[in-house]
């Protein structure tokens, strides 16, 4: 009888433990807005400061879709900025792409329908069709048909200041200024048939004259290239971005999306191990929090960069350990794992990383003329495949 009353009693207390962690009240998140992103370049033509190559620019991508952020269509944000929404998605992030290169359309594009994100491509006309490496009108309204939003750069991307132009009288520089706002808003509106809203400051150059332009041409918002988010209340005509740059690695960028630093312990495999074999199909990633307590345990996430599309983790709100079994090769000699999550108090994300790697395949020698191996058929012989380079 007394053993039977103690099941019933620990049942009761089990199902009481349940029920208050998933009636827990929400953290309460304050007003973190989101950050804007800006690209301009993705693999060619170079550049040495604004392009970033292919696989930096897909391995960007990956950590957004697979790390808890929210990629979010920039009018979403102007609205939340002017009062006019609520509410934003937790880690809301927004990606605009600058100029018109062709690699908007080539490398930018099939990336972002793949993963189905909306962005915004800032254009300023008189480069369309003006080099081999910039964007043609056809690219650029099969992209506006397919949903992605073009905005304007102006129309031949000039710094906007006055005192950038000290030679021109007054009256020139405001007609100047004019035409660069509205002929760019009347071509791409023309091109695109779709409103042209909001515009990219070239350079990040304006002043307070070019902002009072700006919404005298009928713009709602201006995007600037100052650090930091925007958030409820921040002055459309000056929307903050982080500028995306060649050397930026990809701790850097991490940071500079707002990630904080969460403290883990007890990671397998061990920071800086090399794998014992590299062609292993079934890998335990694991990692405890030690102060669980502090974080929201529906936040917490981990996932390790090489693999392609989620992959199932389990986390232990009682103890403040997660693991995660991958059932496929790694591609790559690198491998990066990442666990995140939401601090309770400030509602902030934080995370950690750590690396390590699978031993790089060796080439075989290439055989005399007339080894016996030159004939062993293909199929016998083992695949030998290129590791990759180091991801950062």
């Amino acid at each position: 009888m007394s053993a039977r009353v103690s099941v019933v009693s620990l049942s009761l207390l089990l199902i009481s433990i349940v029920s208050s962690f998933a009636a827990a009240p929400a953290i309460p998140v304050s007003d973190l807005g989101a950050t804007v992103l800006c690209y301009h370049i993705v693999e060619s033509p170079q550049d040495p400061r604004m392009e970033v190559s292919r696989e930096v620019f897909r391995q960007h991508m990956r950590y957004l879709a697979m790390t808890g952020y929210n990629v979010i269509p920039l009018r979403d944000l102007y609205e939340y900025a002017a009062g006019k929404r609520a509410s934003l998605p937790p880690n809301a992030v927004v990606i605009t792409i600058d100029d018109g290169w062709r690699s908007t359309y080539t490398e930018v594009f099939p990336e972002m329908k793949r993963r189905g994100f909306p962005f915004t491509v800032f254009i300023y006309p008189k480069i369309i069709g003006q080099t081999a490496y910039a964007m043609t009108w056809k690219q650029i309204k099969e992209m506006s048909d397919a949903g992605v939003d073009i905005q304007s750069h102006t129309y031949s991307h000039a710094f906007l200041s006055r005192r950038r132009h000290p030679e021109t009288s007054e009256q020139e520089y405001a007609s100047w200024l004019e035409r660069e706002l509205t002929e760019s808003k009347r071509i791409l509106q023309k091109e695109t048939g779709r409103a042209i809203n909001f515009l990219a400051y070239p350079y990040g150059d304006y002043d307070r004259r070019v902002r009072e332009a700006v919404a005298k041409s009928g713009y709602e918002a201006a995007l600037t290239c100052e650090y930091g988010r925007v958030k409820k209340g921040s002055d459309p005509m000056r929307m903050r971005r982080v500028a995306i740059e060649k050397s930026m690695d990809f701790t850097t960028f991490r940071h500079l999306l707002g990630a904080g630093s969460l403290r883990i312990e007890g990671m397998t495999p061990e920071p800086g191990r090399v794998l014992d074999d590299p062609n292993a199909t079934m890998l335990t990633v694991t990692a405890k929090i030690p102060n669980f307590k502090n974080v929201d345990p529906r936040s917490v996430g981990m996932t390790l960069m090489s693999v392609t599309g989620s992959v199932p983790y389990a986390y232990d709100p009682q103890t403040g350990s997660i693991t995660m079994t991958v059932k496929e090769a790694l591609k790559g000699t690198f491998q990066r794992a990442l666990v995140w999550a939401t601090d309770m108090k400030s509602g902030k994300r934080i995370e950690a990383s750590w690396t390590f790697r699978l031993p790089e395949l060796q080439l075989p020698l290439k055989p005399a003329l007339g080894d016996p191996r030159m004939m062993v058929p293909a199929s016998m012989t083992h695949p030998v495949t290129q590791a990759a380079g180091t991801q950062k």
